[in-house]
This record gives structure tokens, C-alpha cells and sequence, in this order.
């Protein structure tokens, strides 16, 4: 009997780069270097060697300082050839950085310019398939990684090279932190096909942004929401850049009248708009809205991406298979995680789900175009960032056992906790809260129940709870006199302030960014991570009295606002 000879395996993006040889790999946006995929491969083959030789047939994890750099692509594609694991952070110095290596015990830190520091050569259990781990989508709150093995992120770099129609003529203008999903997605799509990525840390609302993108003649920029609310306020024309093809749009909602706005701009001016969805879960594109029906349905996030399949889920979870009718949102493909890490023990751990809960609820319509249209009661989003309520809850009830119930929404999240008679209304340590989850204190607020409200069938009324926790619970401690309470707990020292001012504040958020006393937050360009992280501490440092629009504010007049609020709380 004759046998079919055994199909040969694709490289994967991360291996064999060689292979396109002198086609551009990576442009550096600034001075337009260009190192070519021949160039690279020598280099990364360089530097995996160094790598294997220091550690001595080790298996490591290593916590990797991500950026738009030459060196970070080098140790990247190094570690992931040499079958390190790896995790890919933002600063390594930044102190929730420093209580993970503290907790996961890394055997190597790879820093700036090719740092490195060796902490111990201890062989970690891990699991043979895992190779990155990455924070959970768009959330800083919950301390745990998605773990992600080669064949779950190559399945979705070629998926989305597959529906974007990738090839070696593209230039990526990769201006998105590399640490974040998004734009590790970016990254891997067009290694996984030979094209290139443009190398920029400007800002979509600068003109470097512009000039560089113009200069180095790059075929397409990708944005979160933020992004192209910014571009409309600029009046952005794609017919201005000769080289642009498309853009991509994810990273949260963009409001349906301006997604028809772009889809319409884009194709009259012959250029591709995309739609896209995702989760860090998904390594993490899930979905994409084909450019030609965004115009007729601007508030769809489309079809599942090339090998991955929606699904509508009841309560019960029950399929749903009527046009219309809502349900939970879940996402079957190849792409899916290893599951979580919570602990060390976990990283040696499979625990591929067969699907995936999205947390969304959403419809489709008769022509399989799936639509947003909420969240599981049980999740909300509050500044961006993906919220469980129920693990609020076990967590507070572990801190607290009169801790009854949470709910909220993406605007309050109220707890519960049991009360008798007229005991204070601060037994919860919201600022404690706050940091565990790292959101504001203020989406937090306490209420006294005797009882938890329940439903017929026992369970938690958290609808109830919700709407009694939006209800003032002692008027006398609201509005002006309780933020002259704030202010005499500040005078007293029972709350500290962890910045002198708010320049001190940026410089250490912030420290990539250069800014000037006349440079307001959307000067600065930096993403929807780093806003949620300056709107926690500005809310600290402001004890609740964040300027309204501060965003729109010079740093000047921020420094002026918060040196008012110092001397009023001196009178």
C-alpha cells in the first residue's frame, strides 16, 4: 500500500526567520534603520546562544522588559528558539513587577539594551507546552497570567494573517506596547509571514506619529477606542497617506456612529477599516467585522477569526441557535489558553477549557454577524478593565466575614456587609480594596445590611443590593463634609500620600515619556493601561478631588489644582 508523504510543518513566526531572507524585518521609526529578516535571524541565533550557554541546559522562566527596541525583539524571539518561558512586563522595576518576581521566583530578568540578571539556576516546574504568560485582558487588577502555549499563538497569528491577507509587501507601524495583547498580536501576524513592523513609541495624536508613518511608507497603524476618537477630533484623512491600507480597531468599544464614520472614510479613500474583538484568553483575537459590512453594521464585531467558532449559551447553558435572541458569548478555536496562573504550582498545569466564556452577552443576527450587547451579570468593566465581581466578593469575604455580598455595575460596585444598629459605615477599607484590584476608591462604596436581599429561589439579590447601594446610606457623610473628613484623615496622618505632586506622580508612571509643563495626559500618547494607572493614583493623591477633565489639563494647571486642595486642607 502506498502512503501519502507526511505534510511538512510551517515554521513556526518565531522560528526558521532566515527564510525571507533579506526582505525587511524591522524598521526603526526614528532614523529609519532597517534590519532585514537575514540580519535578525543571525542576531536572535546570537543571543540564543549566549542564552543557552549561561544557562546550562536550564529550562528558564524569564520576566522580559517589553519594548519597541531592536534588543527587545532580539531577546523575544531568543528565549521563545531557546524554549524559555516567558513573561513580558513593562518595567521590571515598577513594584507590582518586583511582588511577582518575588511570588513566581524568575530564573532570569531581561532588562534594557539586553540587561540581564541571572537570580538562581533552580530548574522551576514547568509545563512542557508552555511558552508565555501574559496578564489577563485589559485588566491591571486581578494579580494572575494566562498562560499561552507556541500552538495556541501561532494558530491566532495565522488566523489573523489570514483575514487581514498578510504578506511581505505590508509594514506594520507598530506603536502599541508589546506587553499587551493587542499589540503582541501585531508583532507575531506579521513575523508569521515575513512582513514588517515599523518600530515607534510615538502617539496617534502627534505629528512624529504622522511624519514617521509617512517616512517609512507604512501600510497600516492600529488603534484602541481612544485612538480614533482622537483622530476624528483632528479631522484624519486616510487619503493623506499614499502608503495606508487599513487599519485595525480593538482594545474595547468604539461607539457604533464612529465606526461608520472610519468604515465609510476608509472606503471612499479605497482603504480597509477592521473591527476587531478579542480577549487576552484568546492570544486574542476571537472576532473580526469584514471592512465591506461595517458601513451597514457598525455596532457588530462580526465573524469568529479562520478556525474559531461563536456559539450563544443560556442560563442553563443551553445553545441558542435563534437569530436575536441574547445569550452568553462563547468562543471554541485553537487559540484558547493553558488556563491561569495563580501561583507557581500552576505554571507546570494544562488546563485547556473546551471553550471559552466570554463574560459578554450578545445576539446574532440572520446573517451570523454577532453584536455586543451587555455583560454576564457577574462581570462588568469599570475604566476599561475586566472585572469578576465574584472574585471581589471571595476576596473580600476572606478579609471580611461580615462581608454578605458585591454587586455593580461598570459605574459602582457596592458591597454588602452585615450591620447592627448604628456601627460606622467604614468596616471595609476601601482604599484596601481599591489597591487589591488597583481601580479607584471611588467605584467602591459600603453598605450596612442587616440582611442580604434574596430572590424567590434563595439566591443573592444582586440587583437589589445594587440599586440600595446607589442610596445615600448617611447624608451627613456625604458630598463636601466627607471629603473635609478625607482632609482632616490626611491632616491627622491617617492617609498618606504616595507622590509629592503630580509631576512626581508622572515621572514615576510614566518614566518614557518625556513631558514639559505645558503637556496635558493626551499630549503623551500612552495607552488605555497607563490610564487607568494614573487615574488610580491621581484619585489618591487628590483624595477624591480629581479636577473634572483632567486628561484635557496642562500639567501646570494640574500642579496648581492640587497645591489649592493642600492649602484649603491647611485652613
Amino acid at each position: 500500500m502506498i502512503t501519502a508523504p507526511a505534510q511538512k510543518r510551517l515554521p513556526l513566526f518565531f522560528e526558521d526567520l532566515s527564510r525571507f531572507g533579506h526582505a525587511p524585518a524591522l524598521v526603526e521609526a526614528r532614523g529609519g534603520t532597517v534590519t532585514d529578516y537575514a540580519e535578525l535571524a543571525r542576531a536572535v541565533e546570537q543571543r540564543s546562544t549566549d542564552l543557552q550557554t549561561s544557562l546550562k541546559g536550564l529550562r528558564p522562566l524569564v520576566f522580559l522588559e517589553a519594548s519597541n527596541e531592536l534588543a527587545f525583539f532580539v531577546d523575544y524571539l531568543a528565549c521563545l528558539q531557546s524554549g524559555c518561558v516567558v513573561h513580558l512586563v513593562e518595567c521590571l522595576s515598577d513594584p507590582k513587577t518586583r511582588d511577582l518576581i518575588s511570588l513566581y521566583e524568575p530564573n532570569l530578568l531581561l532588562g534594557p539594551n539586553q540587561t540581564r540578571a541571572l537570580t538562581h539556576d533552580r530548574q522551576l516546574e514547568l509545563h512542557p507546552d508552555l511558552l508565555l504568560l501574559l496578564s489577563t485582558s485589559g485588566s491591571t487588577g486581578s494579580p494572575k497570567f494566562v498562560k499561552h502555549s507556541s500552538s495556541s499563538l501561532e494558530a491566532n497569528a495565522r488566523a489573523i494573517a489570514q483575514y487581514l491577507n498578510l504578506d511581505q509587501t505590508e509594514r506594520a507601524f507598530q506603536h502599541l506596547r508589546p506587553f499587551y495583547s493587542y499589540g503582541l498580536s501585531i508583532i507575531h501576524s506579521h513575523l508569521a509571514v515575513g512582513a514588517a513592523l515599523v518600530l515607534s513609541d510615538a502617539s496617534a495624536n502627534e505629528e512624529t506619529f504622522w511624519a514617521q508613518f509617512k517616512a517609512t511608507e507604512a501600510t497600516s497603524f492600529a488603534g484602541v477606542p481612544y485612538t480614533f476618537e482622537t483622530l476624528k477630533r483632528m479631522g484624519f484623512d486616510p487619503a493623506q497617506y499614499p502608503s495606508l491600507r487599513y487599519a485595525t480597531q480593538a482594545g474595547g468599544r468604539l461607539e457604533a456612529s464612529l465606526v461608520k464614520e472610519f468604515a465609510g472614510l476608509f472606503a471612499r479613500s479605497g482603504r480597509a477599516f477592521y473591527v476587531m474583538y478579542g480577549q487576552t484568553e484568546a492570544a486574542p483575537r476571537m472576532s473580526y467585522l469584514p471592512p465591506e459590512l461595517a458601513e451597514a453594521n457598525p455596532g457588530s464585531i462580526g465573524i469568529a477569526v479562520p478556525g474559531g467558532r461563536f456559539s450563544l449559551i443560556d442560563a442553563n447553558g443551553r445553545d441558542i441557535d435563534e437569530a436575536g435572541h441574547p445569550g452568553e458569548l462563547v468562543y471554541e478555536g485553537p487559540n484558547i489558553m493553558m488556563g491561569y496562573a495563580q501561583t507557581p504550582f500552576e505554571l507546570a498545569t494544562d488546563e485547556t477549557p473546551r471553550r471559552l466564556l466570554t463574560g459578554d452577552v450578545a445576539v446574532k443576527d440572520e446573517h451570523g454577524l454577532i453584536s455586543i450587547v451587555g455583560r454576564s451579570s457577574r462581570f462588568v468593566k469599570p475604566f476599561g478593565s475586566r472585572l469578576n465581581l465574584d472574585e471581589v466578593q471571595s476576596w473580600l469575604k476572606s478579609q471580611y466575614p461580615d462581608v454578605l455580598a458585591v454587586a455593580g455595575d461598570d459605574e459602582l460596585v457596592v458591597i454588602a456587609f452585615h450591620a447592627v444598629g448604628e456601627e460606622e459605615r467604614e468596616g471595609v477599607d476601601l482604599e484596601a480594596v481599591a489597591k487589591r484590584f488597583s481601580l479607584p476608591a471611588t467605584l467602591f462604596c459600603a453598605r450596612h445590611f442587616e440582611t442580604v436581599p434574596t430572590l424567590p429561589n434563595g439566591k443573592v439579590d444582586y440587583g437589589t443590593v445594587l440599586r440600595l447601594g446607589r442610596q445615600p446610606s448617611n447624608p451627613s457623610r456625604s458630598g463636601f463634609l466627607e471629603r473635609l473628613v478625607r482632609t482632616v484623615e490626611e491632616l491627622l496622618g491617617l492617609s498618606a500620600v504616595s507622590y509629592e505632586n503630580v509631576g512626581d506622580l508622572f515621572r514615576s508612571k510614566l518614566p518614557h515619556h518625556p513631558f514639559t509643563p505645558s503637556s496635558t495626559f493626551g499630549d503623551l500618547g500612552v495607552d488605555s493601561l497607563a490610564y487607568v494607572g494614573i487615574a488610580i493614583e491621581l484619585e489618591n493623591l487628590f483624595e477624591g478631588e480629581v479636577p473634572p477633565n483632567w486628561q484635557t489639563l496642562t500639567l501646570s494647571e494640574l500642579e496648581a489644582a492640587y497645591l489649592a486642595l493642600k492649602f484649603r486642607a491647611q485652613l
